[in-house]
């Protein structure tokens, strides 16, 4: 998953100081239930937080939900970041979803919009679905099969810009199909048949169920669609209906009373309502959560962890330490070398070697924020490999710089100095671009910064054209597998001129093919190993700099009920929090 200013990246999902929550992808076959048993496993169970809430579940009341930035989008269609898609399930259900429970059980999936998982044929190219009954809009009206297929055949719009592509890149006609509003006829290669919706597919997708949890795969209603303005005020058909949005400011839900809890899969829906509070800042955050006093006892907080300098406070306070929610979230923070503009992989070898990722490990408050990395497959996958190392900067975090002159010497066109976008909005956003700048000026290497805002720069990065040198950046598999993260960061063929996950801009044949040939081999551990394989050969041609792996540590109010951390959008469970 993708990210932003509230969510960390799908899959999935600005939690961190420069979350871009670019997020996710896919698990090979049966296999993907142990993978991702295996892969928690491999770097720990998160805390579920001692009691996982305090005080019995109550069905009522208010929760609030503090956030620092606004979602670039709700619009299901135009939502890839962790904190936006788990917002979405609140109101635009896709058709599957994860399990309502926390660690390994959390990372399956089951029906949600759909009867149950799917089924397919034998070689996995058309996958069918059944919508479960009693599902209805806000106005009562019922939810069709073909609200289903207008809300994914409108997200080939250049009008709904910034979601996830896979629907682009799996379907039959999806390279070239131009979105409902230009082609009213629809794309042939999704058939609706009374309950059921049939998604033809160009290749083999074994785990294309997962796929059709991101909101890419919810419906919208032809008559309610107001196109790129949709984003303002979504039409439900969850559990909530929004009452109010003033962007950048808050977010009111209320109950859909159309909504069938029986029916309900995944989510117990225990609050009556929802206030989203919007713009203050995570320290601000921080400081309510730890006094714990008035609304903020009936508070979560969203893409928002407690500041690093206050991690140890809260875990030698036991009454705090009750309160926290901990563990691997997933993500890699990495920085971007344009290819398009950075041809010579010496110059990217060069700017390698002189990154300082200790003083920028530090700038942003030390091991507490994560570990370092030399990798970009996260630790969670089971693609990943410790032993990935290209430039021997596991030894060495704090680089190389004469190393870096000695590249650079040998290719006198390198730029000696680049333009580095960065995400800006709090004061570690611009600590750690100053350790960045720092680090290259030990090389010879001037950085010219370029802040862009928090809720404006996934859009900005995504697309190539605005994109300088470098750009900061982050990533969360939109499911257990190492394709969730190569496939989506380095296929050259999937560049696209707005929401581009290739922030690289790599386009490397020998890349592609192995891209091709991974998802080709039907064994899930041998895929696992070429995906390994292929983010080993990324590292060589130097087309991202890996910075560190991250953790969550998220504070909830002392009357919240059933807060776990999710292990798949890295916060409190929006699927199981109440208020006491």
């Amino acid at each position: 998953m993708i990210h932003i200013p509230t969510g960390r990246g799908r899959r999935r999902r600005a939690r961190k100081e420069w979350d871009m929550s670019d997020r996710k992808r896919v698990l090979r076959g049966v296999a993907l239930a142990s993978a991702a048993a295996l892969a928690l496993s491999a770097c720990g169970t998160p805390d579920s937080g001692g009691d996982a809430g305090n005080g019995k579940e109550h069905r009522g009341g208010t929760l609030n939900v503090l956030i620092q930035s606004d979602f670039e989008h709700i619009d299901p269609q135009r939502t890839y970041t962790a904190a936006g898609e788990s917002f979405d399930r609140l109101i635009a259900p896709a058709l599957t979803a994860y399990k309502n429970a926390p660690g390994k059980a959390g990372a399956e999936i089951t029906g949600d919009s759909a009867t149950d998982t799917g089924s397919h044929n034998a070689d996995n190219t058309v996958w069918t679905f059944t919508l479960r009954d009693g599902l209805k809009w806000q106005d009562g009206k019922a939810v069709t099969c073909d609200d289903f297929k207008y809300g994914v055949e409108r997200s080939f719009s250049d009008l709904i810009t910034d979601g996830a592509d896979y629907q682009k890149q799996y379907l039959v006609g999806g390279d070239s199909y131009k979105g409902i509003y230009l082609d009213p006829a629809g794309l042939p290669s999704i058939i609706c048949s009374g309950n059921k919706i049939a998604f033809h597919l160009n290749k083999s997708i074994n785990d294309f169920n997962y796929t059709v949890t991101l909101p890419t795969f919810s419906a919208v209603r032809k008559d309610k669609d107001t196109k790129e303005k949709y984003d303002n005020n979504v039409f439900s058909y969850g559990p909530y209906q929004i009452d109010s949005y003033v962007r950048s400011k808050s977010i009111d839900l209320s109950r859909n009373k159309f909504w069938d809890q029986a029916k309900d899969p995944v989510r117990k829906n225990l609050p009556d309502k929802w206030a989203f509070a919007i713009g203050a800042d995570e320290t601000v955050i921080t400081d309510r959560m730890l006094h714990d006093q008035g609304p903020d006892q009936s508070t979560i907080t969203l893409g928002a962890n407690i500041s690093p300098q206050q991690v140890a406070q809260v875990q030698a306070d036991p009454k705090l330490k009750s309160r926290l929610l901990s563990g691997p979230d997933g993500f890699t923070y990495y920085l971007s070398i344009n290819n398009s503009k950075i041809k010579d992989v010496n110059c990217r070898r060069a700017y390698t070697y002189a990154i300082d990722k200790t003083t920028y490990l530090t700038a942003l408050g030390g091991p507490a924020v994560g570990e370092l990395a030399t990798s970009i497959i996260a630790p969670n996958l089971p693609a990943h490999r410790d032993s990935i190392d290209v430039y021997g900067l596991q030894k060495m975090p704090q680089g190389d710089p004469n190393k870096a002159k000695q590249l650079l010497a040998q290719s006198p066109t390198c730029p000696r100095t680049i333009t580095f976008d960065y995400r800006t909005g709090n004061t570690a956003d611009d600590k750690a671009a100053a350790a960045i700048v720092a680090g290259m000026a030990r090389a010879g290497i001037t950085v010219k910064l370029n802040p862009i805002a928090r809720n404006v720069y996934i859009a900005t990065v995504g697309k190539p054209a605005a994109q300088h040198d470098m750009a900061i950046n982050s990533w969360i598999a939109d499911w257990p597998s190492g394709s969730a993260v190569i496939s989506q960061l380095f296929d050259g063929r999937i560049i696209s001129a707005s929401g581009n996950p290739n922030r690289s801009q790599l386009n490397d044949s020998a890349i592609n093919a192995g891209i091709d040939a991974a998802y080709k081999e039907p064994d899930n551990a041998k895929a696992q190993m070429m995906w390994g394989d292929l983010d080993e050969k990324v590292q060589q041609d130097a087309a991202v700099i890996p910075l560190r792996f991250t953790k969550a540590y998220v504070l909830y109010g002392s009357k919240v009920t059933g807060a776990f951390l999710d292990p798949v959008y890295s916060d409190a469970d929006l699927c199981n929090v109440g208020v006491s």
